[in-house]
Parts: structure tokens; C-alpha cells; sequence
């Protein structure tokens, strides 16, 4: 029982052992194939057929038919040449075929005995590469010109010389031609096969992009969800309840009322930037937004929605903010950037003077978003540092640079250079300004 059990269990294993040899031997093959048939492997074996084919013909062309050496050589020399002109100059690879055929004939009609005559083995064997090379790259009509040509001119060129009986004549021509008819039908499948092969890996491409724009199109939707699902209810909820806050609680002080209009207007603001993030999201691409995206121009009305929540916001401007000579990409980074270090402001740093500071110059962008000490306790907030490391992304955006350190007196600085358009080459330029770097105004007006 036990034997017959492990008979069992070890007949499917020996069974299999084959099967996957078998495997690893057809791709291997396969390898070796598509290598074979790629644009430099092509290259090199034609190199190489051609010098081969030149030593032989040039060899035995003297030693057994008693061509002249110096003539023999130099047919050679243009016989093989064909060998390469097929690659890139096709048709002058026939006709120099053709001349070279007729030209061995001639060499070799005087000596050739009972040796192969008017094509000689060697002058075969380099018409049949020819041919295939023709067969595999170009069309039909070349491939079979390239075959027939040389065996004709060969026969005409023969004609004058020939004594003897037509057997051997007939058969020699024959088997040329038989040769290279077969090499022309096997090269035109071959190059069929590359044909074939060829345009499936070009669908394959094409379904495996499609494939990953389908994957990115449903990531982006799930992220929108998440942010339709939690982000926008929770700016919903947050403008309801402020709206609706002095209605529900009587006596609320007038300033407050104020604060909450602040809160519900930046609420709704932001719900709208939502939604065109969301309707950015769930297009298949990014290029047409539902509505126009913030600029430098829109900085001062930042600054106004914020003041309530600081002591003291200051915004000083050198230039105009809405400079034709800047770039939109760079406007929505620079407004992105100040928008984010304000909100890491009023977070980090409660009660705490802020000042930003933007220059205008024909070549760069200068912002400074300065925030003094807290005077307020600060309270404990959830997040994993992203802010900052958006600002620098759309900095890098931008091909600019960005810092970010606090000061000696307790509070906190960002700086950022940016161009005021896209070079065409990159810059190099890491997220700390070099010392080459361009220093903003010494002093900024109001």
C-alpha cells in the first residue's frame, strides 16, 4: 500500500518534469528569436554573413575555377556588399546583385570544369541571404526580383561559353532558382510573422494603458467619493450651523454674528473649490476646469477673510498682482501658498501678528508669509505635516524653491522664489535656495 501510494503521488511529478522543460525551452527559443529578429541583431549577423561570403567567394573563385585573382576579389567585394545595401538601399542591392552574378559567370566560365556552373555554390548561397533579407523587411515584388535577376542574367551570360551537354546547365539554374524561391517564401512568412507579432504587442499596449487610465479613473472617483462623502458634508454642516447659529441662540453679541458670517462665507467657498476639485477629478483629464482657479489677484481677498481669526493680518505688495508677465501656474501657486501658510498660522500659532509680503520682478515671484509667537495656547490638532509639504510641491511645480524655519523670536517664516514663467530648459535647483539664488526687495511698500 505504502508503494502504491507513492507511485501515485510521484507519477504526476515525473510527469510534469517534462512538460516544464519543454517550457523553458520555448521560451528560451523565443528569446533567441525576437533577439535574432531585432533592428541591431539584424545588423550584426548581415555584417557577419557578408564578411563570410567575401572570404569564401574571394577564395574560391581563384583556387577552383582560375579566375583572376585581383578581378575576383573585387566581384567578390561587390557580391557580398549586396549583403548590407539590402538593409537601407534595396533595389541598388538587386541591381548589384545582378551585375555580380553575371560578372562570376564570366570569371569562371573558363574553369569550371565539372564544378557547380553558371552559379557557383557560394554565389548562391549569397543571392539566397540577399533575397531573405529582402523577403523579411520589404515587399514581395523586391525579394522576388532579387531572386530571379541574378539567375537570369547568370543564364544569359553563360549562353556564349557553354559546350557541353544542357543537364548539368539546366539543373545548376534550377536549383539557384529553387533556392531562392524557398528562402523568398520563407522570408515573407517570417516577416509576416514579425508583421503579426508586431501589432499585437502594439494592442497589447494599448489595452494595458487603456487598463491603467481605467484603474486611475477609478481611483481618482473613490477619492472623489471620500471627498464628496466626508470633506463636503463636513464643510456643509460646519456653513449650516454657523448660518444658523444666531437663530437658534438668542442674544448672540454682534461680533460674533460677524465671526460666524466669516465662518459660513469661508465654508461656502470652500464647498465651491470642493466641487471643482470633484468635477477635476471625475474628468478623464484635468485640462477643462468648471470654474476659474484663484490667482495672486485673489490674495487680498484672502487676506480680509482671515484677518478675524489674528490679532493682525498685513499684506505688503511691490508690483501688481495681477501681472500679465506672471504665469496662471505660478499665480495659483503663489495665492496656494499663501493660502496654506495662513492656515498654518491661525492653527499653529493663535493670537500671533502675520504679515505677507509679495514682490513682483520681470524674472521671479518673492513671497514671505511672517507669523510672530503664539499668544494663545495652542491646542492639539490631528494631522501628518502635509501642509508644508504641499507648499514645497507647488513650489517644485513651478520650477521654484521654498523654505520654511522658525525665528529667533518664537514664531515661524515661509519664503518662496518662484519665475515668473516656465523656462524652456529645467533648472537646477533643489527645495533650499542656493546661494546664487535671487534675494527678494530689501524693503516692500504697502
Amino acid at each position: 500500500m505504502r508503494a502504491r501510494g507513492q507511485t501515485a503521488v510521484g507519477t504526476p511529478e515525473r510527469a510534469a518534469f517534462p512538460a516544464n522543460v519543454l517550457e523553458r525551452i520555448d521560451r528560451l527559443l523565443h528569446r533567441i528569436g525576437v533577439r535574432l529578429l531585432s533592428q541591431s541583431w539584424i545588423r550584426a549577423l548581415v555584417w557577419l554573413s557578408m564578411i563570410a561570403v567575401l572570404i569564401v567567394n574571394a577564395s574560391t573563385m581563384p583556387a577552383m575555377y582560375g579566375a583572376v585573382v585581383a578581378i575576383a576579389i573585387v566581384v567578390a567585394v561587390l557580391h557580398a556588399a549586396t549583403l548590407v545595401w539590402a538593409l537601407g538601399r534595396p533595389w541598388f542591392a538587386v541591381g548589384a546583385a545582378t551585375v555580380a552574378v553575371a560578372a562570376t559567370t564570366l570569371l569562371t566560365a573558363m574553369g569550371h570544369g565539372d564544378r557547380p556552373w553558371p552559379m557557383p555554390v557560394i554565389t548562391t548561397v549569397t543571392c539566397a541571404l540577399m533575397v531573405f533579407i529582402l523577403a523579411v523587411r520589404e515587399k514581395w515584388l523586391l525579394p522576388v526580383a532579387g531572386a530571379v535577376l541574378p539567375v537570369v542574367a547568370a543564364t544569359f551570360a553563360a549562353l556564349p561559353w557553354h559546350t557541353g551537354g544542357w543537364g548539368r546547365f539546366a539543373t545548376n539554374v534550377i536549383t539557384a532558382i529553387s533556392v531562392c524561391a524557398l528562402v523568398v517564401i520563407f522570408g515573407i512568412l517570417i516577416g509576416q510573422w514579425q508583421q503579426s507579432r508586431a501589432e499585437l504587442l502594439k494592442q497589447q499596449e494599448i489595452a494595458a494603458t487603456a487598463q491603467e487610465r481605467r484603474l486611475l479613473m477609478e481611483e481618482r472617483n473613490r477619492i472623489a467619493r471620500e471627498l464628496h462623502d466626508v470633506v463636503a458634508h463636513g464643510l456643509s454642516v460646519i456653513s449650516i450651523q454657523a448660518s444658523t447659529l444666531q437663530y437658534r441662540i438668542e442674544d448672540v453679541p454682534a461680533e460674533v454674528v460677524a465671526e460666524l458670517d466669516d465662518i459660513t462665507d469661508s465654508a461656502r467657498s470652500a464647498l465651491v473649490e470642493m466641487r471643482g476639485l470633484l468635477a477635476v477629478l471625475r474628468q478623464e483629464d484635468g485640462e477643462n476646469l468648471l470654474a476659474p482657479q484663484p490667482t495672486m489677484s485673489f490674495v487680498p481677498t484672502l487676506i480680509e477673510s482671515t484677518r478675524r481669526g489674528a490679532e493682525s493680518v498685513r499684506l505688503h505688495v511691490e508690483g501688481e498682482l495681477d501681472d500679465p508677465r506672471v504665469s496662471e501656474a505660478t499665480s495659483l501657486s503663489v495665492y496656494r501658498i499663501v493660502q496654506e501658510a495662513l492656515s498654518n498660522a491661525l492653527r499653529h500659532a493663535p493670537g500671533s501678528d502675520i504679515e505677507v509680503s509679495i514682490a513682483i520682478t520681470p524674472e521671479h515671484v518673492f513671497v514671505e508669509v511672517l507669523n510672530s509667537a503664539p499668544t494663545a495656547s495652542v491646542r492639539a490638532t490631528e494631522g501628518h505635516g502635509f501642509g508644508l509639504r504641499g507648499m514645497h510641491e507647488r513650489a517644485s511645480f513651478v520650477r521654484g524653491s521654498l523654505t520654511a524655519e522658525p525665528t529667533p523670536e518664537g514664531g515661524f517664516v515661509i519664503h518662496a522664489v518662484l519665475p515668473c514663467w516656465l523656462a524652456e530648459e529645467p533648472i537646477d535647483r533643489q527645495s533650499e535656495p542656493d546661494d546664487g539664488a535671487p534675494a527678494p526687495p530689501s524693503e516692500i511698500e504697502s
